[in-house]
């Protein structure tokens, strides 16, 4: 392809991803989930107190770089979950140009193979999904593309800085999400194939490229280098898994196939789910997915099931891409285990995030693979019949036009699947925490001088002696911290501290209201206590008031 051809085309792909990802950000998703919100009120808690760290305990534990990069949106957008939600959606768009840099650089002269690979993610569902969600796991595709980007460009071009730069990248990536955990394995192989380079003198530069003060051609110099950059970007969040080992392994061993009865038979369920779920039945989760829908449109999932088949052939044939199609290869067996290494929610489409990208690269060697098959057919033909030459190249033209007008169908049905189909849904609506946005919503807009009393009625995680699902409304009300939560002189109760907490002042204006509403009991409970309550529903809520 013409250099200015592949240029425009991947700005176009680029328009795209960037349309799917950022379009209707500020009202789809609708509400906002409580681990969502937690990673808000922590960026809240940083502003206001300064102390930016690299890991919050909260919730299972997370690590700081997201939340802390969610702190500065929120600095310069405002107080709103697409604030939140347009750093996954940054990201995102990211990780399509570092797709498409190590497409081009694990198959050289390929643009068309780039492009597949950066189209298929730009409109896979599955990563949109997931880039409109303040989520931090949507960082280990970006942070995973582009360390072995600049590393295997580095070891190309022997320039320093590429190391420097995959150092830095792959020491950020360890601050992400526990998923990236498993790319050292992944990371290790074009090391090892550096080493074998240099140990067999293959790895000096060529006659066109010089040396000048930033190369480097000395494998393990550069292989120490890399290391070194690593080792200082994680070191502060390493001195502090040193400092606090449990919070390392975080909820890991609560959902470790290793905690089952049977771990051998679990691994083997999990595999077949995780597999499973590209071609037959997907993650169930309407936060994750759309209604078990595959992970993968069927044209792109066809494509995949391709590309593997032609890398297994690759591996076993001496040819240029043998060593990229065995990293593709290690890559995707280590992304798995985040995911197949658990028995909780499977298939699980945001454990297993880290496929992403060789997922879809792959797909992009299955297209591209299938092309040159096609291609080579009727150039025999030519070959064969000269005086249908004409003819058949014709034919040959619309056929490459009806395949890229099937590929062009996938966009359309993402965008129907996204923003029709799963954004008018009503799990959608819940999985999201709706109702409780709205009712935090509404207490935002009250005066400080009523009491409001929130009765936290829904089980969660313990998060300062408050479950998780309270998240939402502390994030919409800014009522995370104790003071915080004077000054809007709201109050967090417990169902079993009602009798305790909760006081009806005559003279002064009162609020109770529940997390869950449809608790009639409760609701009852409360009545009975303080006849002077009434009810009024002013939305998808209900609360009690004296005034």
């Amino acid at each position: 392809m013409r250099k200015h051809l592949v240029i425009t085309t991947f700005i176009l792909i680029l328009l795209l991803g960037i349309f799917l990802r950022f379009y209707l950000i500020s009202d789809v998703p609708p509400g906002l989930y409580p681990d969502e919100a937690m990673n808000g009120n922590n960026a809240l808690e940083a502003l206001s107190s300064g102390h930016f760290k690299v890991f919050y305990p909260e919730n299972n534990g997370r690590e700081g770089l997201f939340i802390n990069i969610q702190a500065l949106s929120i600095k310069l957008f405002g107080h709103t979950p697409w604030a939140l939600r347009v750093v996954s959606a940054l990201f995102g768009t990211l990780t399509i140009l570092g797709v498409y840099l190590l497409s081009r650089e694990l198959f050289p002269g390929r643009d068309a193979l780039a492009l597949l690979s950066s189209f298929f993610i730009a409109t896979s569902y599955w990563h949109i999904n997931f880039s409109r969600i303040s989520f931090r796991a949507i960082s280990v595709p970006f942070f995973a593309s582009f360390t072995l980007f600049f590393l295997i460009r580095g070891f190309r071009r022997k320039n320093i800085w590429d190391f420097v730069a995959a150092g830095i990248f792959a020491g950020l990536g360890l601050q992400t999400y526990i998923a990236f955990r498993f790319m050292p394995f992944v990371i290790v192989v074009p090391l090892l194939f550096a080493l074998i380079n240099w140990w067999k003198g293959h790895d000096n530069p060529s006659h066109t490229e010089k040396n000048t003060r930033s190369s480097i051609t000395c494998a393990p110099c550069a292989i120490m280098l890399f290391a070194l950059v690593v080792l200082v970007v994680v070191l502060p969040i390493g001195l502090y898994f040193l400092q606090h080992p449990a919070d390392f392994f975080g909820r890991s061993g609560q959902v470790s196939i290793f905690s089952g009865a049977s771990p051998i038979k679990e691994f083997i369920i999990s595999n077949a789910a995780t597999l499973g779920m590209f071609f037959v039945r997907g993650d169930c989760n309407f936060r994750h997915n759309f209604s078990c829908m595959p992970e993968m449109h069927p044209i792109a999932a066809f494509f995949l099931l391709l590309g593997i088949l032609y890398a297994i052939r690759g591996i076993f044939k001496k040819n240029t891409d043998r060593r990229s199609l065995i990293l593709l290869s290690v890559w995707f067996i280590f992304m798995m285990f985040p995911a197949t290494l658990t028995r909780e929610g499977l298939p699980h489409a945001l454990r297993s995030i880290g496929l992403i990208p060789p997922v879809m690269i792959l797909a992009g060697f299955g297209a591209w693979q299938s092309v040159q098959i096609f291609r080579n057919f009727f150039e025999r033909q030519k070959t064969k019949w000269p005086q249908f030459s004409p003819r058949i190249k014709r034919i040959q033209r619309e056929l490459l036009w009806v395949v890229i007008f099937v590929i062009l169908f996938i966009p359309l049905a993402t965008y129907d699947t996204y923003f029709l189909r799963w954004r008018n849904n009503v799990n959608t609506y819940f999985a999201f925490a709706t109702d409780l946005w709205h009712l935090g919503q509404y207490l935002n807009t009250l005066s400080p001088d009523i009491k409001k009393y929130v009765v936290v009625n829904l089980p969660g995680t313990d998060v300062r002696g408050i479950p998780m699902s309270a998240q939402t409304i502390m994030y919409a009300t800014d009522s995370f911290r104790e003071k915080s939560r004077k000054e809007k002189n709201i109050v967090y109760v417990l169902p079993h501290e009602i009798n305790a907490k909760i006081f009806l002042d005559k003279n002064g204006k009162v609020l109770v209201t529940f997390l869950n509403s449809q608790d009639r009991a409760l609701t009852a409970q409360v009545q009975k206590k303080f006849p002077g309550l009434r009810v009024w529903v002013p939305g998808d809520f209900a609360i009690l008031k004296n005034y």
